[in-house]
């Protein structure tokens, strides 16, 4: 705590250098945001920027590693890819006559962004992580009692699933997919039967049962993970992220913090506790907005209710969508309220 608060003191003021740039911080990690109407007046700018950066470290006696810092670049226009690639190896930012190393893809605050923003990359290295959890998991089940396997899944597995879920959840359902296969197996080795599912693994003849030799259509059967969701009261990925988006926007709106993102909501006038959606789009404000708007044809609930009665009344509507049309998964368990 005592090295960040130095940290915050040394750059804290890092932000006025330069009004043609808009900064986040956070300890020392300092992110630079510029926009302009062309690829090359944007770098220029971005030069500028860097610029003034660079002297306001020298005069603060601060130094600047030039090999951990990148920068990357997001086109709005629907230009060929040719022309843009184009342009980008003639153009570069530099600190210090030091070349910027220019990436596709970069880690922040644990959110992996992409120049494209698809999130693929995000989903993808977080498929990965939560497989080797789901690897962890298995290995120490049997060293636990039954009275921790909740816990032990909401610590260890839906904790990296559902972190910062608010930002990239929205993805199509088709890039969730792997996300939600990894999720139910977690669900299958934590709750499910457990000793059927190690039996999966034996596929060598002289460790299976004499009777249960032939792996047959049994065998490739895999346990229904939807009765164990609705049995434990667990919210499948895409539940997780509606209910993250909808609480997110409801304490934003209740508390008015933060002002930036509470100033882009626009309730309704006609109708109290609704909101008007803005133009369809990938983003945060748009689906939230339409989600709560959704939520509220099923609900009383109203913007001055406690966030703890909406939380509640919103987990339980998920859970119980979720585990309506039977025992297997159907589209309107992800999308009804």
């Amino acid at each position: 705590m005592i090295i960040c608060t130095h940290v915050i003191l040394y750059i804290n003021d890092i932000c006025n250098v330069s009004a043609d740039g808009k900064f986040v911080l956070f300890a020392d990690d300092t992110n630079i945001f510029v926009a302009a109407d062309s690829i090359v007046e944007v770098h220029r700018i971005a030069n500028q920027v860097l610029g003034a950066v660079c002297k306001y470290m020298e005069v603060n006696l601060l130094h600047i590693n030039v090999k951990k810092c990148c920068y990357m670049y997001f086109s709005p226009t629907q230009r060929g890819k040719n022309d843009i690639s184009s342009d980008l190896n003639t153009l570069n930012l530099s600190i210090n006559s030091k070349i910027i190393n220019r990436v596709s893809q970069t880690k922040f605050l644990g959110v992996t962004i992409d120049d494209k923003l698809s999130w693929k990359p995000h989903i993808n290295t977080l498929n990965k992580k939560l497989r080797s959890i789901c690897g962890r998991i298995y290995r120490i089940k049997n060293s636990l009692p039954e009275s921790l396997y909740k816990q032990i899944y909401h610590s260890l597995f839906e904790s990296h699933l559902s972190y910062a879920i608010s930002v990239w959840g929205g993805s199509s359902r088709n890039q969730l997919k792997a996300l939600f296969t990894t999720q139910k197996k977690c669900i299958r080795i934590v709750f499910g039967d457990f000793e059927e599912y190690k039996n999966k693994f034996r596929t060598s003849a002289r460790t299976r049962q004499i009777n249960r030799q032939t792996l047959g259509t049994e065998f490739y059967a895999k346990e229904s993970t939807k009765p164990l969701f609705t049995k434990h009261e667990l919210l499948a990925v895409e539940n997780l992220y509606r209910h993250r988006s909808i609480m997110e926007m409801f304490k934003t709106i209740k508390s008015h913090v933060p002002v930036s993102l509470f100033y882009l909501f626009k309730l309704s006038s006609r109708k109290d506790n609704l909101l008007i959606t803005p133009a369809p789009s990938d983003q945060f404000i748009y689906k939230s907005a339409r989600l709560w708007n959704e939520f509220r044809t099923t609900s009383t609930l109203t913007f001055t209710s406690r966030i703890s009665a909406v939380k509640n009344a919103l987990r339980n509507s998920l859970l119980s969508a979720q585990s309506r049309y039977g025992s297997d998964w159907n589209d309107l368990n992800f999308t009804e309220f």
